[in-house]
């Protein structure tokens, strides 16, 4: 799954919560595929325990890994075509 997909699915999961829904199958559906191992625990056990800030941080640790590895491929694209150009 390419970046934008992930953050489209997990800012979409993240919203629900905002929003004030807790629908668990959801919420997992939404995260299936995208967390890593470290984070699909916090959002395991937020949703075990109806505690909405493990599944938050769950998410947004998700979230910002992908946001990260968004920026560094557009940074290698960027630097790709200043070395291109040269």
């Amino acid at each position: 799954m390419n970046s934008d997909e992930a953050i489209s699915k997990l800012s979409n999961a993240l919203a629900q919560l905002g929003a004030g829904k807790f629908d668990k199958e959801a919420l997992k559906s939404l995260v299936k595929d995208v967390v890593d191992e470290k984070h699909s625990h916090y959002i395991e056990q937020g949703l075990i325990s109806d505690d909405k800030s493990l599944v938050m941080h769950g998410i947004v640790g998700s979230l910002s890994h992908y946001e990260a590895e968004k920026e560094k491929e557009l940074k290698e694209k960027k630097l790709q075509t200043i070395t291109e150009d040269d």
